[in-house]
């Protein structure tokens, strides 16, 4: 009887070795944190060219300025810009979303055409540092990088 209930008890702990190490080595592999518009909070660096509008075809531009996110969905900001060698300084006012994978959409005021918005795609890194963007407007050709 003592050598039976010896062999359960054995047979118990063997089988509970490798699945307490699958249990174990499950929660130890830390989750994949997922974005939301508040991965994007406080000031970011932004850098970006265009080649093509579709009012001012050919024209080369040049962007530098600073982009204010509020974790909310709401962005806001200012560049100075070269088109063509023409300088300007303007202020951003706009919204984004951002969803889980890290990826969404920008929309800003234009400041060349008011009442007319300017369309982004926008990826971001997990932590929320760096963030890339496309302009997704027809006939348009405009990158953008931000950074932390």
């Amino acid at each position: 009887m003592n050598r039976q209930r010896l062999a359960r008890r054995s047979e118990t702990r063997f089988t509970c070795i490798p699945i307490c190490a699958l249990v174990m080595a499950a929660a130890a592999i830390p989750a994949r944190a997922e974005c939301s518009a508040q991965t994007l909070r406080g000031e970011y660096v932004l850098a970006g060219r265009g080649y093509i509008e579709p009012g001012d075809p050919g024209v080369q531009r040049a962007h530098r300025g600073l982009l204010v996110f509020d974790g909310a969905g709401n962005v806001s900001g200012k560049q100075s810009s070269s088109r063509g060698g023409k300088i300007g300084h303007e202020k951003l006012q706009g919204t984004y979303t951002l969803g889980a994978d890290c990826s969404g959409t920008m929309v800003f005021g234009s400041v060349a055409k008011p009442g007319a918005q300017i369309h982004w795609d926008v990826y971001v890194t997990q932590d929320g540092k760096t963030g890339e963007m496309l302009r997704t407007d027809d006939g348009s050709m405009a990158v953008r990088s931000f950074q932390k």
